[in-house]
């Protein structure tokens, strides 16, 4: 019952049912019954709403944090409208770089702190084991073979990071790729019969899994976490 719930009240419908409403607002000025641009300036209530939404529909932090963002703009522009304050929302966008600053260093602690709670699993250096890549207006292109695959550190600024794991195999059941994009791309293929899971949280950006399902089941799984900020990641066979 509770995941009914949730998947009902998803940001999607939530969406759907303020552009229903916008609509309505702009029938009933057409029948001039009201004046929607009296109704129409105070449209930062969709913010709050939409970002309400995605705070109680997000399964990791950086989409509660994305969510807090929106609803937060929304809530002061409202403010601004019934004149309580003063906001400009330009004067504050140094704030999101700040706050996009804060989250990558909490995955990156977070990755130091599985290390230091697993030392055997040695992710410190750049192997085929685990990859650590960076691409800072530039292009990075690799072909991973290792046998023992635990996963990676991918990193794209204004760049693209082009990963082929067709021929690696998986050290485990699972590995995790941790991703950071910055109106970047990141594209990795894997092997038939890998399962992906994507965990990553887009924030103006897109994912695209083309992956072909295995008809045997799912033996190995690759999981993609992180932030893509205005970039995309593609995961392909």
């Amino acid at each position: 019952m509770e995941n009914n719930r949730s998947t009902f009240f998803s940001p999607q419908f939530i969406l759907g049912l303020m552009i229903i409403g916008v609509g309505i607002i702009f029938m009933l000025d057409n029948l001039q019954l009201i004046y929607a641009s009296e109704i129409l300036r105070f449209w930062p209530a969709i913010l709050v709403v939409y970002g309400a939404s995605k705070i109680s529909q997000a399964r990791n932090i950086p989409g509660q944090i994305f969510g807090w963002i929106i609803a937060s703009i929304g809530a002061l522009m409202l403010l601004d409208r019934f004149d309580f304050i003063t906001f400009r929302i330009w004067d504050w966008w140094p704030v999101v770089l700040i706050i996009i600053g804060i989250n990558f260093l909490r995955g990156s602690w977070n990755r130091k702190k599985s290390v230091s709670e697993h030392p055997f699993q040695d992710s410190t250096t750049d192997s085929d084991a685990y990859i650590k890549n960076m691409a800072m207006m530039s292009g990075v292109k690799r072909i991973i073979t290792s046998k023992e695959f635990r996963g990676g550190e991918l990193s794209a600024l204004m760049g693209g990071c082009e990963i082929d794991l067709r021929d690696a195999e998986m050290k485990g059941s699972e590995a995790v790729i941790d991703v950071n994009i910055i109106m970047g791309g990141v594209e990795v293929r894997v092997p038939m019969g890998w399962g992906v899971s994507v965990e990553a949280t887009p924030i103006m950006g897109g994912v695209e899994d083309n992956t072909y399902p295995s008809k045997e089941g799912i033996a190995k799984k690759l999981i993609i976490t992180g932030n893509i900020i205005m970039g995309g990641i593609e995961i392909k066979n």
